[in-house]
C-alpha cells in the first residue's frame, strides 16, 4: 500500500500507470487451516478492486495475479513455524500438508507468475483477476472468475 501511495501522484500527473498485486488463488475457495492467510489476501483484493475503480478515471490500471500452490516454496514448512502444527488438528494438516506437496497435480511455476505479471502490466484488456499456474487457473474457473 506504501509503494500505491509513492507512485499515485506521478501516474495521476502522467494520466497512465499500471499496479499490480500479488494475493493467492486460496481467495477463490475456502481451505481448513489457512483462514488467516487468505483474510489478509483476500483485504489485498479488495484494496485493489476499490482502487481500480478510483483510478480508473486517471488512466490507471490496477491488476491482481493470483498465483497457486508452487512446490519450490517453503510455504508447508513455514506454515509450521507460524503455529500450524496444534496437535488437535494434525489430522487436517497432515491431509492439507499432503495435498500442498502433491506433485502430480497442477502446480503454479515461476514462469506462470511471470507471464501472469508481464500481461497484468502491459495488456490493457486484462481483466482485473488474473490466475497464475494451470491450479489457479482451475480454482478461479470452479469461483466462476475465469472463462
Amino acid at each position: 500500500m506504501a509503494m500505491t501511495q509513492a507512485v499515485l501522484p506521478q501516474f495521476r500527473a502522467q494520466g497512465a500507470g499500471t499496479i499490480v498485486n500479488i494475493t493467492s488463488s486460496v481467495t477463490f475457495k475456502a481451505l481448513p487451516l489457512v483462514s488467516m492467510y487468505t483474510a489478509s489476501k483476500a483485504a489485498v483484493n479488495a484494496f485493489t478492486a476499490s482502487l481500480a475503480i478510483e483510478l480508473a478515471p486517471f488512466g490507471i490500471n490496477v491488476r491482481i495475479v493470483l498465483p497457486d500452490r508452487s512446490l519450490k516454496t517453503r510455504f508447508s514448512a513455514n506454515a509450521k513455524r507460524a503455529g500450524l502444527d496444534n496437535a488437535d488438528y494434525a489430522d487436517m494438516i497432515q491431509q492439507t500438508v499432503t495435498q500442498m506437496t502433491d506433485e502430480s497435480g497442477p502446480v503454479t511455476n515461476a514462469a506462470d507468475v511471470a507471464e501472469a505479471v508481464w500481461r497484468a502490466a502491459t495488456d490493457p484488456t486484462a481483466p482485473i483477476r488474473i490466475p497464475a499456474g494451470a491450479d489457479a487457473i482451475e480454482w478461479a474457473q470452479e469461483a466462476g472468475l475465469w472463462a
